[in-house]
């Protein structure tokens, strides 16, 4: 049947395009020596037909035979109509000569359009930018098979992604040191342990382009040291587009696994997060505590996307949507194991963990542009769901001889965000320039039902530990956040002279932002009096009704027992951020080559955190908050020696301010045995940024890049463990000062581009190789002194930080007769860095190395339709955490397992 659907779909696409003739077009500047025209609107008169040209100011349009009028037009440049007549089956080329208008501006600055998606024009961007900053677009993205934005930012030279950690490492700076924005407006994260969203709920499909800013200005939200990663969002860049795509694949190491899954927990992964006991006397829960059985394991993925544009008048309205479904499943086993100080293992398990992923996207996009303004209203919702069922077996106790334990946790994260966002820009003058900008974003995410329960192995049979409810637990949380956030930004042009192109202009502008964020937690703990035998098998056999009248388990909550009257009280903490800011921000080009960029930025910002958790009551001991009020300048220097060459030079300062999870004495237990807690004392860390760059551009569409960096942070935080805590870990202020020091290598470069012959053929044809590197080192060190830690040394590298990363891509694309086909390897590799630092006499853990491979394909089966191949994976590496050794000792090996490799077979048509 799935065969049949491909067959009917080719030859439906096929036929449509048979029918129709093509008009293969080049649009030329006559004022410039024939130079291209990149970006320019070409529409067929009297029709929703239309285009627009590319960096090689090329454009194709395929269309029902007739005579037709081409209307082509750009921002400074007489508009053009040109007659062209098509026939059926055939290939009309032209090229349309443009001359700039009689009052065409003098100056145009182009900031952010809907055309940033090619890897040409994001070079020529960075080319002409005022500070350094490094883009992928969504040309890039198809290219290399990335299919959300943390793969996105994991391609660009300093940034790198850690197993078992959310988010990426940019210079070696992990989560809290990073910021994520949306379209230039701030975004909260649905995960209170960490500061950002998680990269990969946006998709390739929501993506123009990601720009990794490196270097802050005044512009710039200063909560930052590493990277503000912003994401711009796709939107209408032509008169029409409606486009169809749909993708199965499976992880190999998957398929044919007995899956296990959660029970209660649907395909589309839509959560219940309210409480479904009341009485601590009845056994109400609605989930069953016995694994489902999945056999069906294909992944599969579905978009839709399109647009049109109404004109109105001069003026025109772009209509942009777009929904999508993905899905995906995974089957990992491997090894954990834990150490005493001095080496001896005293936990040492086998895993088995069945993961279940799925996500739906819907996505409203209203664009009105009259004149040279616009007013731009997104509207988007992101619903992720991830489902892991976790088995270990071993032991996890010296003192056992021998018993062995099972351990089941069973874990739901469910995740709604809903963006709204208001964008407008407005033209006053010739010289005034003013943007506005408002979102509100309400994040609603939960963990419904956590089930984790531990039986020991003694005497023939499993049983739940005696007296200990806390290993036998249901854990119920949900996380309310509003967030409320503005921009406002005047730019006035100071040049006053029409034939000085030289940049002369200055910035004015704020942001204030209210974030309003709710925790809570209810827990349901399962004490036993005595040993009762459970069959890991079938635990509901156990944990039912009966159980409890007969007496064998208590149910309780973390509050306590069902004589409590404050029994079903929710820990909980509630936290509330204001920022208002102000800033300036001078540009001058002091000469043709010689550009300055100055700015200034204040920010007054307080953070105030209610609690009554676990740990501690505010009641008692009063607010968490932090007051500050901090100037922030920048400054920097662009020296171009020529059109190739390019000299940078950037410094600046930031902070970083401690998440309310981390100011709240709240205990999470987190998998393996390990918790975490917040601590109120934490103070903000201050960040001194340097940058030196040079680029080269040595051909359209290359570059080499060499940039170093050097960073010091006064005052830093970090996640530690607690002396007196067991496996319970806290966040410090660590020591008084840590050093980022550093030096990033780009380069991209054309092996070789040959045009093939065009006739007879729909487009211009290339026959093109082309490869991408990347590579930093990064030495980091921080003091740690902090006497409450007890660390095992008094310096140590940054954790995440590896000392060496490199990304490598090979592209090679050609034509099969009309069939446009694109291959790439995509290779990526880190060095060993540390994962967690020692404390009490324990060295640090360090992840090995890994070596990544991939290979994307895709064959163009009309001009409008495309068949893509994925294989993600190729080397399959073994991912290890190690313990360095202990007085002569050998590394311990803590975690092993592998991920298995992905295919995945795409098919999309654009209408």
């Amino acid at each position: 049947m799935n065969k049949l659907v491909f067959i009917l779909l080719f030859f439906v696409t096929a036929l449509a395009s048979a029918q129709n003739g093509t008009i293969a077009g080049t649009i030329i500047d006559k004022d410039y020596n024939d130079e291209p025209v990149a970006f320019a609107s070409v529409q067929v008169k009297g029709t929703t037909k239309g285009a627009q040209s590319d960096m090689d100011g090329k454009f194709t349009i395929s269309i029902a035979p007739g005579t037709y009028t081409l209307v082509v037009t750009f921002v400074g440049m007489q508009a053009v109509e040109t007659p062209v007549t098509v026939a059926t089956g055939t290939t009309t080329n032209i090229v349309i000569p443009m001359i700039a208008e009689a009052a065409a501006l003098d100056d145009i600055v182009i900031t952010v359009t809907k055309t940033r998606e090619s890897a040409a024009a994001l070079i020529e961007e960075k080319k002409k930018a005022v500070t350094i900053v490094q883009s992928i677009g969504a040309e890039e993205l198809s290219q290399k098979g990335v299919s959300d934005a943390e793969g996105a930012v994991t391609k660009v030279s300093g940034v790198s992604k850690q197993q078992g950690v959310k988010n990426v490492f940019v210079r070696g700076l992990g989560d809290r040191y990073n910021s994520t924005s949306l379209n230039g407006l701030p975004l909260p994260s649905e995960d209170p342990e960490y500061k950002n969203i998680a990269l990969d709920f946006f998709g390739s499909d929501l993506i123009e382009s990601v720009d990794i800013n490196k270097v802050f200005t005044s512009e710039l939200g200063a909560d930052v040291a590493g990277a503000n990663v912003n994401i711009d969002l796709k939107g209408l860049s032509g008169r029409k587009d409606l486009a169809v795509s749909f993708s199965t694949g499976a992880n190999l190491q998957t398929i044919g696994e007995d899956f296990k899954g959660i029970d209660g927990e649907g395909y589309f992964g839509f959560s219940d997060a309210e409480l479904p006991v009341n009485n601590l006397n009845v056994y109400g829960f609605d989930n069953k505590l016995t694994a489902t059985n999945q056999n069906n394991l294909i992944n599969l993925g579905l978009s839709l996307k399109g647009g049109k544009r109404f004109d109105i008048g001069d003026n025109y309205l772009n209509v942009y949507g777009l929904v999508t479904f993905d899905n995906g499943y995974r089957f990992v086993d491997g090894t954990i194991r834990n150490t005493g100080s001095t080496g001896n293992v005293f936990l040492d398990q086998d895993f088995q963990k069945y993961q279940y992923e799925t996500s739906q996207i819907g996505q409203v996009d209203l664009d009105y542009r009259f004149g040279k303004n616009k007013i731009e209203w997104i509207s988007m919702y992101i619903h992720k769901n991830t489902q892991s069922f976790e088995d270990y077996n071993g032991f996890n106790n010296p003192e056992q001889d021998g018993d062995l334990v099972y351990v089941n946790r069973q874990q739901t994260n469910d995740n709604n965000l809903y963006v709204n966002q208001l964008l407008t820009h407005f033209e006053l003058s010739d010289r005034l320039e003013l943007d506005v900008k408002g979102a509100f974003n309400a994040l609603r995410g939960s963990e419904p039902d956590r089930r984790n329960f531990e039986y020991l192995l003694r005497d023939g049979f499993y049983s739940p530990n005696i007296d200990s409810g806390g290993n036998n637990q249901r854990y119920f949380s949900k996380i309310q956040e509003n967030d409320y956030n503005a921009n406002v930004n005047l730019r006035y042009d100071l040049n006053t002279n029409d034939e000085d192109d030289r940049l002369n202009y200055f910035t004015v502008g704020g942001d204030v932002r209210w974030t309003h964020h709710v925790f809570q937690a209810t827990i349901f703990n399962h004490t036993f009096d005595t040993r009762i035998a459970i069959d890991i098998d079938n635990p509901d056999a156990v944990f039912n009704q009966p159980n409890i009248n007969n007496g064998n388990f208590r149910l309780e909550t973390g509050r306590g027992s069902a004589i409590n009257p404050q029994a079903f009280n929710p820990f909980y903490y509630i936290g509330d951020k204001v920022l208002f800011a102000g800033q300036g921000n001078y540009v001058k080009g002091f000469t043709d080559k010689l550009l300055m960029n100055a700015g200034l930025r204040y920010e007054t910002v307080s953070q105030e955190v209610e609690y009554d958790t676990n740990i501690a009551s505010s009641a008692n001991e009063g607010l968490a908050e932090i007051n500050e009020n901090l100037f922030l300048p920048s400054l920097g220097f662009k020296y171009t020696a020529n059109d190739k060459n390019i000299f940078r030079i950037a410094g600046s300062q930031s902070y970083i301010m401690p998440r309310f999870k981390e100011t709240a004495p709240f205990r999470y237990d987190n998998p393996g045995g390990t918790a975490t807690q917040g601590n109120r004392d934490l103070q903000i860390s201050k960040v001194s940024n340097f940058d030196l760059a040079y680029e080269f551009y040595p051909a359209k569409g290359e570059l080499f890049s060499l940039t170093g960096f050097y960073k010091i942070i006064d005052n830093p935080i970090a996640r530690t463990e607690i002396p007196s805590g067991g496996n319970t870990l806290t966040y410090l202020n660590v020591g008084d000062q840590a050093t980022v020091l550093g030096v990033e290598l780009e380069l991209r470069k054309n092996i070789f581009v040959k045009e093939l012959p065009e006739a007879g053929y729909d487009v211009t044809r290339e026959n093109k190789l082309a490869f991408g590197f990347n590579a930093s080192y990064i030495h980091s060190e921080q003091d740690q002194v902090n006497p409450l830690a007890q660390f095992t040394n008094s310096t140590s590298q940054l954790q995440g930080a590896a000392p060496v990363l490199v990304n490598f891509d090979l592209n090679y694309n050609t034509y099969i007769n009309k069939s446009s086909v694109n291959t790439a390897l995509v290779f990526s590799y880190f060095s060993e860095r540390v994962y967690s630092v020692g404390t009490r006499g324990f060295e640090n853990i360090n992840e090995i190395g890994v070596p990544t491979l991939d290979f994307v394909g895709s064959i163009g089966l009309t001009e409008k339709s495309k068949l893509s191949l994925k294989a993600r994976n190729l080397l399959n590496p073994e991912y290890r955490l190690e313990r360095e050794g202990n007085g002569g000792l050998g590394n311990v090996i803590l975690s092993q397992y592998k991920r298995g490799l992905d295919i995945s077979l795409g098919y999309s048509y654009q209408f």
